[in-house]
Order: C-alpha cells, then sequence, then structure tokens
C-alpha cells in the first residue's frame, strides 16, 4: 500500500486529476466484457448441465451424441454428421487451399509486376464492401434470372428452375465456388500492409546474391512477416467448426439441399428455441457448443504450437 501511495505521489496534480477520467473510459470494455462473454459463456456452460427444473443432469449431452450418431429430432431435420464433415471441408479449403493462395497473389501485387495497380483495385474492392452486400448481390446472381444462373445454363440441361440453391446437386458446389472467388481476397489488406514493413533493402540484398523471386518469397518474405500469418492462421483454427459462411443470406434462413453448416445450425436452433412456446431453455444448443469447443481447443493448441514452430520470428 506504502508503495502504491509513493507511486501516486509522484504524478502532479493535473495528472491525478485526469485519472478519473482514464478509469471511465477503460470501464466500458471491462463492463461490456463482463457481460458479453465472461457472463453469457458462463450461463452457456450451465445451461449445458442443467434441465428445466435447474436440476443438473446430463442429458443434453446425451442428445447431443444421439444427434451425432444420425438423430435429427433435435437439430431441425440436419444430420449433425454430415453438417460436420461439410463445415470441416469448407474450413479445410480456406485454410490449406485458399489462404496460402491469397499470400502468394498478395505479395505478387506487392513486388509492383505489370498492371498491378489494376490488379490490385480489381482484387481489393471486394474486401472494401460489406459481407451482407456481396452476399446479397451472389444470391441474386445465381437465381432463375441472374447472369450466373444464365451462364451456367449453357453448359448444364438440367438446371433447376428457381435458381442454383434451389437443388441438392448445384446448392452445395456453388456454395463452393463462392467460397473459392470470395476467400482469395478475405486478408489481402493485412497481407499487404505486412509485406509492406519489410524494408526494400532486403529484397535487393537478396536479388543481388542471385536469389529468384521465388526464393525471395519463401526465405525473405515470408519469414519476416510470418507472425502476421501465424496470427491469420490462429484465428482461422478458431474457426474450424464453427465458421457459418453466410449460410443464412444465401438460402434466406433454411440451409435447405445440404447447405448447413455447423455455425449456421447453432443459430438456426438457438432462434428456433427463442420463437417456441412457453420459456425458451437452450440446454441443447448449450451442450452443442461446449461439445465443439472440447473439439477445437486442442486443434487450435497443436495446430498453433505447430505454426509457430514453422518459422522463428524474425526482427525487422
Amino acid at each position: 500500500m506504502n508503495t502504491l501511495n509513493k507511486k501516486v505521489g509522484k504524478y502532479s496534480g493535473f495528472e491525478k486529476r485526469k485519472f478519473p477520467f482514464v478509469y471511465a473510459f477503460i470501464a466500458f470494455p471491462v463492463i461490456q466484457f463482463l457481460i458479453f462473454w465472461v457472463y453469457v459463456n458462463f450461463s452457456s456452460i450451465m445451461f449445458a448441465f442443467l434441465n428445466k427444473d435447474n436440476v443438473l443432469c446430463f442429458d443434453h449431452f446425451v442428445k447431443v451424441f444421439q444427434a451425432f450418431g444420425g438423430d435429427t429430432m433435435h437439430t431441425h431435420d440436419a444430420h449433425l454428421l454430415e453438417t460436420l464433415f461439410r463445415s470441416m471441408f469448407l474450413w479445410a479449403l480456406d485454410f490449406v487451399i485458399l489462404f496460402p493462395i491469397g499470400v502468394v497473389t498478395t505479395y505478387i501485387l506487392y513486388r509492383r509486376i505489370i498492371g498491378h495497380y489494376v490488379f490490385r483495385v480489381c482484387y481489393i474492392i471486394p474486401s472494401l464492401m460489406g459481407a451482407v452486400m456481396w452476399t446479397q448481390l451472389i444470391r441474386y446472381l445465381v437465381m432463375n434470372g441472374g447472369a450466373v444462373y444464365y451462364f451456367a445454363k449453357l453448359f448444364v440441361k438440367d438446371m433447376p428452375g428457381d435458381g442454383l440453391f434451389s437443388s441438392s446437386e448445384t446448392a452445395f458446389p456453388t456454395m463452393v465456388i463462392i467460397k473459392i472467388v470470395m476467400g482469395l481476397v478475405g486478408n489481402n489488406a493485412v497481407l499487404t500492409g505486412a509485406f509492406s514493413r519489410v524494408p526494400d533493402e532486403i529484397y535487393e540484398s537478396a536479388e543481388l546474391d542471385g536469389a529468384g523471386f521465388w526464393r525471395t518469397f519463401i526465405q525473405i518474405a515470408v519469414p519476416c512477416v510470418w507472425s502476421t500469418i501465424a496470427t491469420l492462421l490462429t484465428f482461422s483454427l478458431c474457426s474450424f467448426v464453427t465458421a457459418d459462411y453466410n449460410v443464412y443470406l444465401f438460402t434466406q434462413g433454411t440451409g435447405i439441399n445440404g447447405t448447413a453448416t455447423i455455425g449456421f445450425l447453432l443459430y438456426k436452433i438457438t432462434y428456433e428455441i427463442s420463437r417456441s412456446e412457453g420459456v425458451p431453455y437452450y440446454g441443447f444448443p448449450a451442450a452443442l457448443g461446449l461439445v465443439l469447443t472440447v473439439i477445437t481447443v486442442p486443434v487450435v493448441l497443436i495446430g498453433r504450437k505447430i505454426i509457430e514452430s514453422v518459422y522463428t520470428d524474425v526482427e525487422i
């Protein structure tokens, strides 16, 4: 206590008068964190272990494992295991294929190839517009009457009448193609900023030593920005099974024709419970969320350890 008083005594009267403002400024995000993260997550965990009479039970976890086994009563006719594999496939597509392509493409544009300004504008524009806007635009393009629908109709005879999301044969492939097109621009702005922090003298020195374009990329550029890449990959690991991939907007909240993901399904189950008669109880989605957390945590921890071991931090 005496040490604290000595530290406070070193400040001038003007600085001391700023303390209430600083504490009031910090209080808002702290209170927000305590309410919307600590309280919400604690309540969700409690819901998973309590029934409607607030008695400790594990019935919700039994229902979750039954749903993984094929019981669709609590998942609105969606097969939970198929939905999980679908989510993992979309995540792997992003993590293993789209993200590395995005890193390479960003580096190529950053190194100022011929026409790079035109490519940069075309490449960055999708990331500047809101996801909801792009999702709605794409949904209209693949509906009956949209440009993409008519283009696909030139090559496929038996096209679904109401658009590409109205058939189980075309809905999920359409969603995958959209993910590929939109996923390439997701981290462009962040990666461009990271590459910009690397001094040009480092690249010039590597070129004078005989390093080619790709060797410079692998041995110079990537290690210099690896901390940024590792952070983005870690964030991606955190959405291992819970990303919804805009299924709600693409399918108008239905998730029909094999397009549902785990993130969308969690939202849909919770939303339907909130609309049900009587007092809503969220025990099943809380238990499902806890099971998914148990699956995700070791993946994130192990994946983060592997990511950090690929390159050591380089000081620029």
